[in-house]
C-alpha cells in the first residue's frame, strides 16, 4: 500500500486557519519497502515488514575497451540498460538456487514473478526483472594512466573532466552534451533558491495578512487582499534578489554577464520605485479640489452689491 494526502487550509474568523488533510491509499509497485506504520489508517493497510530479494547490480571486471579497462568511476558512468529478453535460455526456475523461490516462482515477461495471479497483483507480491547493459562503442574524455583511465585535470587545476557516453562521439559532441547537462542542473539549483528566497520572504510578511484578518467583517476580505500584494511584491523582491546572486557569482569568469545582470536588477528597482511615486503624487493630485471663484465686492454706505 502507498498513503497520498492533500491538505487544504482555509481562514477563519479572527485570523485563525483551519487545516484539513484528507488520505487516500493505493496499490503501487515499489523497489523499497514501504512502511506501513507510518500510515494515518495502519490498521486497515498493511504492508509486508521485510522484502526477500532486494536489487542487485553486478559489474564484469574487468570491462575491456579494446587494450584498455575502464576505471570504477568510469563504470558508474555506465546507465544505458535494456531489457533482456527472456528466449528460455537464460530465464528458466530450475536455474534460481534458492528452494524457496524455485517453488514459489513463475516465468513472467523478462524476469519472474512470486504470488498467486499475475494478472491480480496482491499485496506482498513480487516481481524480478533483468536488465543489462549490451556490448557497443563508447566515446570517453579522460586522462591515460598506463592501461586504464583516470579524471583528466584541467590547466588552471580548478577541477577535473571524466566524460563517457554511449555511441561514438567526436570531442566537441562530448563538451556540448556535458555543458547541456551542466545548465540542467545549474538552472534547477537557481530555481530552487528562488523558491526558498520567495518563501522565506513570503513567510516574513505572513503577520501583515493576519492583522488584517482579525478586522471585523472585512478582515477575510483584507487579509486576501493584502496576502496577494505581498505575493506579487516579494515575487519580484526575490527574482531580484536571486539575479544578484547568480551576477556575483558570474563576476570571476563571465565579468560583462554580470554588469548586464546587475542592469536588469538596477531597472526593476527603477520601474518599482518610479510606479510608487507616479501613484503617490497621482493621488496627491485627486485629493487638491480646483473651484472657480469670482470675487463680489460690497459698498458699505448704499448696500449695493459689485462684480
Amino acid at each position: 500500500w502507498e498513503e497520498n494526502k492533500s491538505t487544504h487550509t482555509t481562514k477563519t474568523e479572527g485570523g485563525g486557519t483551519r487545516t484539513e488533510t484528507t488520505y487516500s491509499y493505493g496499490q503501487t509497485w515499489s523497489e523499497h519497502l514501504i512502511n506501513s506504520g507510518s500510515f494515518d489508517d495502519s490498521s486497515s493497510y498493511q504492508n509486508p515488514s521485510s522484502m526477500p530479494y532486494s536489487s542487485q547490480e553486478f559489474a564484469a571486471d574487468p570491462i575491456a575497451l579494446g587494450s584498455y579497462t575502464l576505471s570504477n568511476d568510469l563504470v558508474n558512468k555506465i546507465n544505458w540498460y535494456s531489457d533482456l529478453n527472456n528466449d528460455g535460455s537464460l530465464i528458466s526456475v530450475d536455474n534460481i538456487s534458492d528452494e524457496y523461490a524455485r517453488q514459489n516462482m513463475v516465468i513472467y515477461g523478462n524476469g519472474f514473478y512470486m504470488g498467486d495471479n499475475p494478472g491480480y497483483p496482491g499485496i506482498g507480491d513480487m516481481k524480478i526483472k533483468f536488465q543489462y547493459v549490451p556490448e557497443g562503442t563508447v566515446s570517453l574524455i579522460a586522462a591515460q594512466t598506463g592501461s586504464t583511465f583516470s579524471s583528466y585535470a584541467t590547466k588552471r587545476g580548478r577541477g577535473s573532466i571524466l566524460l563517457l557516453r554511449s555511441g561514438y562521439h567526436s570531442a566537441d559532441d562530448l563538451f556540448t552534451l556535458a555543458e547541456r547537462d551542466n545548465a540542467i542542473v545549474t538552472w534547477l539549483v537557481r530555481l530552487v533558491g528562488f523558491v526558498v528566497m520567495y518563501m522565506g520572504l513570503k513567510m516574513v510578511s505572513q503577520p501583515l495578512e493576519v492583522v488584517l484578518d482579525r478586522i471585523p467583517f472585512v478582515g477575510r476580505f483584507a487579509g486576501d487582499l493584502m496576502g496577494g500584494a505581498t505575493s506579487i511584491v516579494t515575487c519580484i523582491v526575490a527574482a531580484a534578489l536571486s539575479i544578484s546572486t547568480i551576477a556575483i557569482a558570474w563576476f570571476a569568469y563571465r565579468p560583462l554577464l554580470t554588469f548586464f545582470l546587475l542592469g536588469i536588477v538596477g531597472g526593476l528597482v527603477y520601474l518599482m520605485r518610479r510606479n510608487v511615486e507616479s501613484k503617490r503624487y497621482g493621488e496627491a493630485d485627486h485629493e487638491i479640489p480646483v473651484v472657480n471663484a469670482i470675487p463680489i465686492y460690497k459698498d458699505g454706505h448704499s448696500g449695493a452689491d459689485y462684480v
